[in-house]
């Protein structure tokens, strides 16, 4: 039966005080994240067109978690900004599901 042993309300305090410490150093470093514009009140980061035209061309299959992963955004966004983007003319839709949307660069808009 067992399990994890309670800890004291002075060790309680002092994890709390701990974190606030770390909060507060945190949130002078998150000022340095920057995003350049946005789209319908989407923030993309800022890569400019033929930075982002040059990556997309090296990837074989672009896929909405890709895109995700490669520039640490949120999945939601990474979906619109393709969405976008194949309205440009720079993606061509390959493969298209429920869960999974697959594009394929078809060059510059």
């Amino acid at each position: 039966m067992g399990g994890a042993k309670k800890r004291s309300l002075s060790q309680i305090e002092k994890q709390q005080r701990l974190q606030d410490q770390k909060s507060s150093q945190q949130g002078r470093s998150s000022k340095t994240k920057t995003f350049e514009r946005s789209f319908g009140g989407i923030e993309l980061p800022s890569v400019s067109d033929k930075d982002l035209s040059r990556e997309l061309a090296k990837m074989r299959a672009i896929t909405p978690y890709a895109l995700a992963v490669k520039y640490n955004i949120k999945l939601s966004i990474a979906k619109d900004w393709l969405g976008v983007l194949e309205k440009r003319g720079m993606l061509q839709r390959i493969v298209s599901s429920s869960s999974l949307q697959v594009y394929k660069f078809s060059g510059e808009a």
